[in-house]
């Protein structure tokens, strides 16, 4: 297994594990899951969204149910093979969901080329939105969703779709072309401090997030890269949401934990402005040997 992989193929801790590394960060981190659990009520008719990311060659048709969307955040494959994606792709076309948007990962190497990328458009014959740094809309029972998808990641070895760190952070501009608007956003990897095992995800592009909720915040935020980060977490774009991303930035701490406590119990009932984020990796535990259903989120 590379750096890479060992990296973001990373098993989730235990709770004990958890709490004897760092007791402050841990305490924190079920105070912000419980400001983060439950999902915003929605006032119209719900568009069920199946999410699915990193399934590395594996057909999980068979535990997809019916839903009107169907995302797949990328590392479509193993190797990024044409025969792999191939496969994959056959697969995707098989289910019935009206609208497929599909972006590639790190893994999927061919898409990368440019012989790749005039290959996979042809799939929108069959059905397949295929979106790399792109925008698309849809319309679901008369609803409108612009859609926005990029298989980008943050430099660490030699994989495909990747870019460059600066001073130990992430590329500030790289995030700036998500159109503002954007009602689902789709990214292979996760925003740093959002299902991503405290930390590894990318600051630029929370950064970005914290942009576009001043106007208008995506609706659903999908991703995976990180298998051990899998869940779903609903983003409160208030202070103790603040708060929180401070506390995984400086590894913890009682005073943080204190303030966000404090946020909490004044801020954390805010529902306005929220955005439901998702980690939906297929594939995890050790050896990446589990296979985890679709995570289903009606918007």
């Amino acid at each position: 297994m590379s750096g890479l992989d060992a990296i973001i193929n990373r098993k989730a801790p235990s709770p004990w594990e958890l709490f004897k590394s760092n007791p402050s960060l841990y305490l924190a981190s079920k105070l912000y899951s419980h400001l983060s659990r439950q999902l915003p009520r929605r006032s119209f008719s719900p568009v069920r969204t199946i999410c699915i990311s990193d399934t590395h060659n594996t057909d999980v048709s068979a535990l997809i149910p019916p839903g009107d969307i169907l995302i797949h955040a990328g590392d479509l494959t193993h190797s990024g093979t044409p025969r792999e994606l191939q496969v994959t792709f056959d697969w995707l076309v098989s289910l019935p969901h009206e609208h497929k948007i599909v972006i590639a990962g790190n893994h999927d190497t061919y898409l990368q080329t440019n012989e790749g990328r005039s290959w996979v458009h042809t799939w929108r014959e069959r059905g397949i939105i295929y979106l790399e740094d792109e925008a698309h809309t849809i319309q679901v029972r008369g609803r409108a969703f612009k859609i926005f998808g990029s298989p980008f990641t943050p430099q660490h070895g030699n994989g495909a779709f990747q870019y460059p760190r600066m001073g130990g952070t992430d590329t500030p501009s790289r995030w700036a072309i998500i159109p503002d608007g954007t009602d689902i956003l789709i990214t292979h990897g996760p925003p740093h401090g959002h299902l991503d095992l405290t930390g590894l995800g990318c600051r630029a592009l929370l950064a970005r997030m914290w942009e576009l909720c001043r106007t208008h915040p995506p609706v659903l935020h999908v991703f995976g890269h990180i298998h051990g980060g899998r869940g779903i977490e609903n983003i409160p774009w208030n202070s103790a949401q603040s708060i929180w991303e401070d506390i995984v930035r400086k590894k913890g701490g009682w005073l943080y934990t204190m303030r966000l406590l404090w946020a909490m119990l004044w801020s954390g009932r805010d529902n306005s402005i929220r955005t439901v984020a998702v980690n939906a990796s297929v594939v995890g535990g050790p050896r990446d040997r589990d296979v985890r259903p679709p995570v289903v989120v009606d918007i």
